[in-house]
């Protein structure tokens, strides 16, 4: 990705919601409030995970997960995701990456649908993902270059946040929600667009990463394994005296290599951090790095 990409997604984060954070950037203040602190090159949060989901084959109850998380391991296979939740008219537009996206998002909310009557002004939703749709896309190029004309429906479900959209459809969701990608960094973007939700008021915002391995005709561009795999996170706050997690943004000259367990994706790498209590994990891309760590 470019070199200033993650960057300025960074910055997009905050300039968009016009309030308490985008007076943060304007004004680099040393301090904006308890969860939030903000230098002339760095960017501090502290945050909460209240409770998440998580897919992936052969790993798909948190029994497994807390098993994944002692010794990670690369998920292989396809994934196997029945939906069974979601009307067939409805489940038949998602993809598998869609399909593993909504069953996280499902197994978070703990419902199908949004109960009537529902504050539309908290509980937003982040959609993270590096790549999205990438097989969607491709099959539209390919269409595109045998001069074939292309399906509104599958161009409409292949942008970025098509997935978001679907799911929001499946659960008669119309609270607010926004799509990212920040290449090896997207998890921690998407930390960073829910604590801006956060500080512009929301209790708790929902987080959902997802990625798949691109398609082969992609492949060349893969810098790091890959694995189907889609998790949830509902964040919040942290509460006066308690335990969180850290995360720390700053300029870095160049990536800090992997880091803990290479094997995975870096999605998953955010995902194994979350789960298994570690210290700390170091994220790099695009001229940016990223610290997590978490109270002792």
């Amino acid at each position: 990705m470019p070199a200033g990409a993650v960057r300025l997604a960074l910055e997009r984060t905050w300039r968009s919601r016009g309030t308490a954070a985008d007076n943060m950037i304007k004004s680099g203040a040393a301090t904006h409030a308890a969860n939030v602190g903000v230098r002339a090159s760095q960017l501090s949060f502290s945050f909460v995970i209240e409770s998440w989901a998580a897919c992936a084959p052969g790993v798909d109850t948190p029994q497994r997960w807390a098993q994944w998380a002692c010794a990670p391991w690369l998920p292989d296979g396809e994934p196997q995701v029945p939906l069974a939740a979601v009307a067939p008219m409805l489940r038949r537009r998602f993809a598998p990456l869609g399909r593993l996206a909504a069953q996280a998002a499902l197994d978070l909310a703990g419902s199908a649908a949004v109960e009537p009557g529902a504050d539309l002004d908290d509980q937003p939703t982040v959609y993270a993902s590096r790549y999205g749709e990438t097989v969607r896309c491709l099959e539209l190029l390919a269409h595109l270059a045998r001069g074939e004309a292309l399906s509104p429906t599958a161009f409409g479900l292949s942008v970025h946040n098509a997935i978001g959209a679907m799911i929001a459809l499946t659960r008669g969701d119309r609270r607010n929600s926004s799509a990212i990608a920040a290449g090896r960094t997207t998890v921690a973007a998407g930390v960073a667009e829910a604590l801006a939700l956060l500080e512009d008021g929301a209790a708790s915002v929902n987080l959902i990463a997802y990625d798949s391995p691109l398609p082969a005709g992609y492949a060349p561009f893969e810098d790091e394994p890959s694995a189907h795999f889609a998790f949830a996170w509902r964040l919040r706050r942290p509460r006066a005296g308690e335990r969180a997690l850290h995360l720390e943004w700053a300029h870095a000259d160049g990536d800090a290599g992997e880091g803990a367990h290479p094997q995975l994706p870096s999605g998953l790498r955010a995902l194994w951090f979350g789960l298994s209590g570690a210290r700390t994990l170091v994220q790099s891309d695009g001229g940016r790095r990223c610290t997590w760590s978490r109270d002792a």
